[in-house]
């Protein structure tokens, strides 16, 4: 009541016009204290059609940037393509209770990633668009969810900038299409975020029972990494001042008891079905393992999920330093934003204690990153001033453009070098991304921080888009581990021969062969396997031709040659296909000794 307080209305752009507000020890016309001012200025209410418009477009822009390209790309090793198997062999097998993969049990995640993915190569078929809808959907709901969680946290303008902030950062489109857990585990985490916050405005029976669903859902997701991030993001909320009278009214009792309801039929059914393996492995690989050990090499330094989110979330990464210090000084007079905080900070606790680190895991906190930064636009655009004009609005706008330099320079790099599909998509890419960064940093020196947010979301809009509907559809054909597994399935077919997997053996070889493959590191095992079946196909390197063709005791006839990219070496590969007998001198001898392929 000792200030003024003024209303940003939901259509508002021309940030000059704004009047002043103090913005972290800047001066303003009328300057008043930070002690006056509130730190979220009420807003005009949305009318029932701008928010129907709004919620409609958003959906939009979600479900295109979610689904462009899903069907003309094929399965990126290594999760999405064991994760599709499993599904197939579940089909063949009709059990939807025990994972495997190629013909042996998979144990690595609960169940509910495989009804999802189940469900929807059902419905559109066994291939990359319907194992990937799942995630689409998902990650469409949790854009959704975050722009009616920021409306009610701080208004329709931050919700809206920030929930399309978070449509078009790299990481949460490339999530939404990849046929992994993770962007359904994002969904359930922002479910129970928001039945918490609900909860912090008022006693309620149904958000209480939502917060235990979603959780339940989250452990058939993922396992127990969904409630261990809520409790660390909850202790951190309390700790930065957040509101906490949501614990008091989560009716822990009806609550347990409708969590086990849930999740208790299933874990019984797979600890009888595996005799216990299930649990020795989701406790002692799973957890254990990637708490102690960096699990498949997936390290990291400290401050590892800091520095990689300035990529995958970047552009609006560039804005983080500047909009958490400003959340951080106001958060103890505005619950809102001692929520999100903890909602940022409380899971880099636990992550960055796991040995085990990869970026995707951050996922879940992304919508509360994006909300900051579209509170903190949006308190910018309030005080008219240009952001250079505070030291870390400075180092924001030079992340935008040094970032934004090196992306374009990568692309003009591979507009030269590589072959003509790939030439026009790159230079295309790189003139959006130049004119978008470059329209960005006019707006924003000019001291209008909202137009220069419209010119971001709509430069990595069409830059996502064109990504994923474009350039990865011509580099398709480049990809190795598809083209094996399909000429893998012709030759063998062709050739009535068994196919096996030597050195070469990633999952989305198997994904395309569509049936089992037995896969052996040593010569003797595939002597041995020649002994059963009389003619073997495989990939093999030049290297190991020659070793087989000095061995003396195969016979090999090399029938195709297969060049492409190794996404997982990130290098080109030459493969020979090779078709492997046992010489008759060889017939019914056994090896003594176990030979290493090299």
């Amino acid at each position: 009541a000792r200030c003024r307080v003024w209303i940003i209305l939901a259509d508002q752009s021309d940030s000059n016009n704004a009047p002043g507000w103090p913005f972290i020890g800047m001066s303003s016309e009328e300057p008043v204290t930070y002690e006056d001012c509130p730190p979220i200025a009420p807003v005009a209410a949305e009318t029932g059609k701008q928010k129907l418009r709004n919620g409609l477009l958003i959906a939009a822009a979600a479900l295109l940037l979610n689904l462009a390209g899903n069907g003309s790309v094929g399965l990126w090793d290594r999760d999405e393509p064991r994760y599709a198997v499993a599904v197939r062999e579940m089909r063949e097998r009709g059990d939807w209770i025990s994972p495997s993969f190629n013909g042996e049990p998979r144990y690595h995640k609960p169940i509910l990633i495989y009804w999802v993915m189940g469900l929807g190569t059902a419905i559109f078929g066994d291939n990359p668009f319907g194992a990937r809808i799942g995630s689409a959907l998902a990650g469409t709901a949790t854009v959704l969810l975050c722009w009616s969680l920021g409306r009610r946290m701080l208004g329709p303008v931050p919700a809206l900038i920030g929930t399309l902030a978070l449509l078009t950062s790299p990481l949460m489109v490339a999530e939404s299409k990849l046929a992994t857990t993770d962007s359904t585990l994002a969904c359930f985490f922002l479910i129970a975020q928001f039945c918490l916050w609900s909860l912090n405005q008022k006693d309620s029976l149904h958000a209480a029972l939502g917060f235990w669903a979603a959780m339940a859902l989250a452990c058939l997701t993922k396992g127990p990494v969904g409630p261990l991030l809520i409790a660390s993001a909850g202790v951190a909320s309390w700790w930065f001042g957040g509101p906490t009278a949501c614990w008091s009214r989560l009716r822990w009792r009806w609550g347990l008891g409708l969590f086990t309801l849930i999740t208790l039929p299933w874990f019984v059914a797979i600890g009888i079905r595996s005799q216990g393996e299930f649990f020795r492995f989701a406790v002692g690989t799973q957890i254990i393992q990637r708490v102690t050990s960096k699990l498949e090499e997936h390290g990291g330094f400290p401050g590892y999920y800091g520095v990689f989110t300035l990529l995958t979330f970047y552009p609006w990464s560039a804005l983080l330093p500047a909009a958490i210090i400003a959340a951080w000084i106001r958060r103890k007079t505005s619950p809102q934003l001692g929520f999100l905080l903890g909602w940022v900070v409380g899971p880099l606790i636990p992550l960055e204690l796991f040995q085990t680190k990869m970026i995707h895991y951050y996922l879940p906190s992304l919508p509360a990153l994006a909300l900051i930064v579209g509170w903190f636009i949006t308190a910018v655009s309030l005080d008219a001033m240009s952001i250079r004009r505070w030291p870390l609005g400075r180092l924001g706008l030079g992340l935008i453009a040094g970032i934004g330099v090196a992306l374009t320079a990568s692309l003009l790099a591979g507009a030269i070098m590589l072959d003509n599909d790939l030439r026009w998509p790159c230079l295309f890419l790189a003139i959006v991304l130049t004119a978008g960064t470059l329209a960005a940093l006019f707006f924003f020196t000019r001291g209008s921080p909202i137009v220069a947010s419209r010119a971001l979301i709509c430069c990595w809009g069409v830059f996502m888009l064109a990504v994923s509907g474009w350039l990865l559809p011509r580099a398709e054909p480049y990809r190795l581990s598809r083209i094996v597994g399909e000429k893998l399935a012709q030759h063998a077919d062709n050739e009535r021969a068994k196919p096996v997997l030597v050195t070469f053996q990633e999952p989305a070889v198997i994904y395309a062969l569509k049936r089992p493959a037995p896969t052996m590191r040593t010569w003797d095992a595939i002597r041995d396997q020649l002994g059963r079946s009389q003619t073997l196909v495989t990939a093999v390197t030049v290297e190991q031709v020659y070793s087989l063709e000095h061995d003396g005791r195969f016979q090999i006839d090399i029938i195709d040659r297969v060049d492409g990219f190794n996404a997982n070496k990130g290098a080109s590969q030459s493969l020979r296909i090779a078709k492997l007998r046992l010489k008759a001198s060889n017939i019914g001898l056994r090896p003594i000794e176990q030979t290493t392929v090299k």
